[in-house]
């Protein structure tokens, strides 16, 4: 056994005993490019990625074209990077998908906060519920850029139509800010509101994420806000 894998295997120990959690940015990154290369020192290129971008989460959330400029980085290994998060989102969607019915705003930011995961561009989701909130489907309705995105009030109102719904929750992230709403958002809140209310449709909650945390509409009375100003 060669010197590098003796190492490889002392660090599968360690993380087999303790986990990621006592484990430095650079061990961390080193462990994950193991992933990538089966064999070889990857402790440089840890370091080189770190140094390069800044952190671990700004290495994952790097371009795949960004990641391959960096010496030592193929192809391969600049995939496995971007596959990190990708499957970390997937996990936690898909440990969240049976949560319903959606009678809380803990369960509506449960569900929602999955899809915005390792995200660095603004996506706008719905979610159509019926009576008892149970969800009948959940939409992207549109992507945009790390500030933006256009939403389509007429794609919301007929995804709600399709499937029955006489609910619809909002959900949209801030990638790059904080989870205060935008004029822009409290706009397009005020027109899904009253497109909706049209056709007999309640808007029940909008929640907007920025990094860990979320902002619910609902709690901070800016839907009461929403809800006023239509019907004066």
């Amino acid at each position: 056994m060669g010197v590098h894998d003796d190492h490889r295997r002392r660090v599968y120990e360690r993380f087999l005993r303790e986990g990621l959690a006592g484990f430095e940015e650079h061990n961390a990154m080193e462990f994950l490019l193991f992933l990538a290369r089966p064999r070889g020192d990857t402790n440089p290129l840890a370091h080189a990625l770190i140094d390069r971008f800044g952190s671990l989460s700004a290495v994952l959330d790097a371009p795949i074209e960004e990641l391959e400029r960096v010496p030592g980085v193929g192809h391969s290994s600049a995939v496995a990077l971007k596959f990190i998060p990708q499957m970390c989102a997937y996990y936690l969607e898909n440990k969240t998908s049976h949560k319903v019915p959606l009678t809380s705003v803990e369960e509506a930011s449960a569900f929602f906060m999955p899809k915005f995961f390792a995200r660095t561009q603004e996506a706008f989701y719905m979610a159509a519920v019926d009576d008892r909130r149970v969800l009948l489907r959940c939409v992207l309705i549109s992507e945009g850029s790390a500030n933006a995105t256009a939403v389509s009030v007429a794609k919301v109102v007929s995804e709600a139509l399709k499937c029955g719904a006489t609910g619809v929750m909002l959900a949209h992230n801030h990638p790059r800010g904080i989870t205060l709403p935008s004029s822009s958002d409290m706009a397009v809140t005020r027109e899904i509101y009253r497109a909706l209310r049209l056709v007999n449709i309640q808007l029940l909650e909008h929640l907007i994420f920025a990094d860990n945390e979320f902002l619910s509409f609902v709690q901070s009375n800016y839907m009461d806000s929403i809800r006023q100003s239509v019907q004066d």
